[in-house]
């Protein structure tokens, strides 16, 4: 392989880690929308059909409503504790923010590293992004298909995670 064949094929596989950690960052961003929506809908439905339930045990003819009300906050508080969608979020913002360092590593890489760095630097830096976009992704949750999909709408559609001077 040529000097010039080699750097070719570093700079593709720059640009593919580059891509994936992109389309990575934002769906991990938009999973925890929907972990923190998720956590917040189960956290209101909980408080209020405990308050509902709670009123009407004092309310003559009610009690059999005011169990079924107690009975579903249960549910819906055992389903919040067991599943713990605050963490999840948590857990895919920290990650869309590693996904989004790499994105900005590979860029750099990509843009000023490639064309002017030597054949062996640039296998090194190619190690390290590699090794970093694995760990990534054994670490991470999976991201849900919902998720991916308005990650992609949100990129090829909208143009997220686009920078202005990268617009042509």
């Amino acid at each position: 392989m040529t000097g010039e064949s080699q750097r070719a094929a570093i700079q593709a596989e720059v640009a593919r880690i580059l891509e994936s950690a992109v389309f990575s960052a934002q769906g991990q961003f938009e999973a925890a929308k929907s972990w923190r929506a998720l956590h917040w809908t189960l956290g209101v439905l909980t408080a209020a059909l405990s308050t509902l339930a709670a009123v009407l045990t004092f309310v003559a003819d009610a009690q059999v409503a005011s169990g079924i009300l107690a009975v579903a906050a249960a549910i819906v508080a055992a389903i919040l504790t067991s599943s713990r969608p605050d963490k999840l979020a948590e857990r895919a913002v920290t990650r869309g923010n590693d996904y989004t360092a790499l994105r900005n590593d590979a860029r750099r890489v990509l843009h000023v590293q490639v064309p002017f760095d030597e054949i062996s630097a640039l296998r090194e830096a190619l190690d390290g992004l590699a090794e970093r976009a694995s760990d990534l992704d054994h670490t991470s949750d999976p991201i849900p298909r919902f998720a991916y999909k308005r990650a992609k709408r949100n990129i090829e559609r909208d143009g997220g995670q686009q920078f202005e001077v990268d617009a042509p």
